[in-house]
C-alpha cells in the first residue's frame, strides 16, 4: 500500500505554508508548495520520526529536480488535486482534516506520472537517508560488523524476552 494513514492533526496549514518557502524559489507558488508538502506527508506519513524539515528538503528536491516537462507535469497534477478536493470536500486540499480522505484523494492520482516522481522522490529522500536512519531505529549496513546475526539481528525491543538457555534446558531436564 503505497499510502498508510495516521493523523497529522498537529501540524496546521500555517506551519505548512510557513515552510513552503524554500520550493517557492525554484518556482511554485506559496499554496502549491503547501499542496505538495501536505502530498508528500500523505504519502509517507511518519508524525512521530520526521519533522517538517525533513519533508521540506523532499519538497525541494522533487522541484530542484524536476526538468521542464516534469515541472509543468507536477504543476497541473498540484492543480488537478485541488480542482478534486475542492470537487469533493468544498475546501482546498491542504485543509482537509481526516487523513482518511486525503488518501483517498490522492488515490485518483496515483498511476500518474507526476504523482510517481513524488512518490519515489520521497521514498529515496526518507529511507534511504542515513541521517534519517536512526529514526527508524536502522544502523545501516551490517555487513562490515559480520553482518546483522552480530548486529542488529536481535536487537528488537517490542518483543518480549523469551526464557533464558538455562531456564529453558531445566525445563527440558524435568
Amino acid at each position: 500500500m503505497f499510502l498508510m494513514t495516521t493523523t497529522l492533526a498537529g501540524i496546521t496549514t500555517g506551519t505548512l505554508l510557513g515552510r513552503a518557502s524554500l520550493a517557492q524559489g525554484a518556482g511554485l507558488g506559496e499554496a502549491e508548495s503547501a499542496r505538495l508538502l501536505r502530498m508528500v506527508q500523505d504519502i509517507y506519513p511518519h508524525p512521530d520520526l520526521l519533522q517538517i524539515a525533513h519533508y521540506q528538503a523532499i519538497v525541494d528536491a522533487v522541484v530542484s529536480n524536476a526538468d521542464d516537462d516534469a515541472f509543468a507535469a507536477l504543476q497541473d497534477g498540484l492543480a488537478r488535486i485541488e480542482a478534486k478536493a475542492q470537487e469533493l470536500f468544498g475546501v482546498p486540499y491542504t485543509d482537509i482534516e481526516d487523513p482518511d480522505a486525503r488518501e483517498g484523494l490522492l488515490r485518483h492520482f496515483q498511476n500518474e506520472g507526476f504523482f510517481q516522481n513524488v512518490r519515489w522522490t520521497a521514498y529515496f529522500g526518507i529511507y534511504n537517508n542515513k541521517e534519517i536512519w536512526p529514526l527508524f531505529g536502522y544502523e545501516g549496513s551490517s555487513v562490515e560488523y559480520g553482518g546483522y546475526i552480530n548486529r542488529g539481528f536481535s536487537d528488537i525491543t517490542f518483543v518480549p524476552p523469551g526464557p533464558t538457555l538455562e531456564e529453558r534446558l531445566a525445563e527440558v531436564q524435568k
